[in-house]
């Protein structure tokens, strides 16, 4: 059987492991809204689009695929 103190060193491992995930999870994310936001800006500077318009339609886009709706030609057409 365990006691007491070793039970207390395994949780407090597991929760350093846990706390080591979370850290490179927030790192893989912010990569990827850096490359998302990258991508966005180059695309709207090809279109000659203003910046504030790019970033508009990019929470739009966002938000429609979050919410599981249909989007052809930068239009909401409905639920999936």
């Amino acid at each position: 059987m365990i006691d007491f103190n070793e039970m207390k060193q395994r949780q407090e491992e597991g929760q350093q492991e846990i706390d080591s995930l979370i850290d490179d999870e927030k790192t893989v994310l912010k990569h990827y809204c850096s490359l998302a936001t990258e991508a966005l800006l180059r695309l709207g500077s090809q279109k000659k689009s203003p910046v504030d318009q790019v970033v508009v339609n990019a929470f739009r886009l966002g938000i429609a695929l979050g919410l599981h709706l249909t989007v052809a030609d930068g239009e909401v057409q409905g639920r999936q």
